[in-house]
């Protein structure tokens, strides 16, 4: 035990150096820790540790998955469930089937071996992909249907990797038995999450303190997780819902200090992890077994990306003609070279049983892939989305000016309401809204400009249109208006907003 605490503590220590550098330098950490992992291994600095299937599996996983659900801004999911469950159900189907024809063509495999690497391949990460969605402005209704895709994806994909892999042990693929399994992970999953997440907001919302409701959730994540597991449901889907689910039941039942302090733990457990995990994935990496199949490697990778496109543009086609409010295609060029492999697909890869046919090379061209789309697509991410005209080249040089205005005006409707309850002396009251106007002032002279009011033209637009979209949910909810009217309605105003270059849905308060 004294041992694999002195690894663990140097493979933290190296993890941490390496995500501290590479933050510095604007480097995703992912990418960074695999390349020092594998350069670490290559060298004969680290031993080429194992990684554990069953760790990743059974502990990571549920955990990072939560920590992505937790924080999800559930309403903009759910306006954008249309494009999200057509990516995450019968985009992966799709995505599985062409990715095995193409590597059938290409590698030579049998079809249930190739519809197994299909189904790994599947499997999306999207971290290096949310990295750069954080590091600049994108419209925020991608970024909902991306991230939602990789909270519903996982889980589906997993499950048809238990599938496939079954095909090929058995040398037996029967579609009926597929159809069911498939649909009991999905329909057991979202019930075991639904109801752990009620049960999880009850609990909380009762909790004392911070500290009891950090240790509930945890708890909630494992039960939620072994629950699902033992009655053949999705655990990745239903820690996903679950932790939709208690999202919206902490923001709107804790408050703020015990909102922040989950938030908090959260965002440092998923941190820690992705440290962790990413390193080891790079030590997993053979460079001569990188060599030996090389060919293999980017064979799979042209497989990969041509199943990926097929999916992607094939589903929206067919979304088109039952939503107006269709994905743009700018979009659909960003979700296509966003398919970025990481670590998930790797221990996927590894939980293969070791007598499995074909598997030795299964984790060869899965392992290359991997290294190969961190390397060449996780790297420029973040240029692609500029060069596509998703993002800009910089955070809106006005945006710090509209921030102090905001902060500044919001700061006097709070001075002049501790004046009025008595709270504030009139002499304090007047010095600080006069420390306030002083602000308001300087971020008012900064906004007045031509350029500024040019800016500004698109923001103010973008707010009047998402007040019209709440305004038309709000009468369809309270049956002054048809549902179906609103739905037409507010379908419009997306597309007035998707050409202003606006997020389809209102920002939320956390961000």
């Amino acid at each position: 035990m004294h041992e694999r605490l002195e690894n663990l503590t140097l493979v933290l220590a190296i993890g941490a150096a390496v995500a501290t550098g590479a933050k510095r330098y604007g480097v995703p950490y992912n990418v960074a820790l695999v390349a020092i992992g594998l350069l670490l291994v290559f060298a004969d600095v680290l031993p080429h540790a194992p990684l554990s299937s069953d760790l990743v599996l059974v502990v990571f996983l549920p955990l990072l998955v939560f920590e992505g659900a937790l924080f999800a801004d559930a309403d903009s999911l759910r306006d954008a469930r249309r494009p999200i469950l057509a990516l995450a159900l019968p985009g992966v189907a799709l995505s599985l089937v062409a990715t095995a024809a193409v590597a059938t063509f290409l590698l030579g495999l049998p079809f249930s071996p190739a519809l197994l690497l299909g189904a790994l391949l599947a499997i999306t990460d999207t971290v290096s992909v949310l990295l750069a969605f954080r590091s600049t402005r994108v419209p925020h209704r991608l970024a909902a249907v991306m991230e939602g895709e990789s909270l519903f994806n996982d889980g589906t994909a997993l499950v048809l990797v238990s599938i496939t892999a079954a095909a090929v042990a058995t040398g037996h693929f029967g579609v009926a038995a597929t159809a069911r399994s498939l649909l009991l992970a999905i329909v057991g999953g979202v019930s075991v999450g639904a109801a752990f997440g009620v049960v999880g907001g009850t609990v909380l919302r009762r909790t004392p303190d911070h500290l009891t409701g950090v240790l509930g959730s945890v708890v909630l994540v494992f039960a939620t997780s072994l629950t699902a597991e033992r009655v053949h449901a999705s655990p990745v889907i239903a820690v996903v819902v679950a932790g939709l689910a208690l999202g919206r039941a902490v923001r709107r039942g804790l408050d703020p200090s015990r909102v922040l302090a989950l938030q908090g733990f959260w965002e440092i457990a998923g941190f820690g992890i992705n440290v962790l995990l990413f390193l080891l994935v790079g030590m997993q990496i053979d460079a001569r077994m990188l060599v030996s199949e090389a060919r293999s490697i980017l064979l799979a990778v042209l497989a990969l990306h041509a199943g990926r496109a097929i999916a992607v543009y094939g589903c929206f086609a067919l979304l088109r003609l039952v939503d107006r409010n269709a994905v743009p295609l700018r979009w659909q060029h960003a979700m296509v070279f966003g398919n970025i492999k990481g670590a998930l697909s790797m221990a996927a890869v590894l939980a293969l049983p070791p007598d499995l046919p074909y598997r030795a090379r299964l984790v060869a061209i899965v392992f290359g892939v991997t290294f190969v789309t961190l390397m060449t697509q996780a790297l420029p991410f973040r240029r692609v989305l500029v060069a596509l005209g998703l993002a800009g080249n910089g955070t809106d040089r006005f945006d710090a000016a509209r921030a102090r205005l905001i902060a500044a005006r919001r700061g006097q409707v709070e001075v002049d309401a501790l004046l009025g309850t008595g709270l504030l002396s009139r002499r304090d009251h007047a010095e600080r809204r006069a420390e306030f106007q002083r602000v308001v002032i300087a971020s008012e002279a900064a906004l007045r400009t031509p350029e500024a009011d040019a800016s500004d033209d698109a923001v103010i637009d973008g707010a009047l249109l998402f007040a019209q979209k709440a305004a038309l949910d709000d009468a369809a909810r309270r049956g002054l208006i048809a549902v179906e009217t609103a739905e037409r309605e507010i379908g419009a105003i997306d597309q007035r907003l998707i050409k202003i270059g606006a997020p389809t849905a209102a920002p939320t308060k956390e961000e």
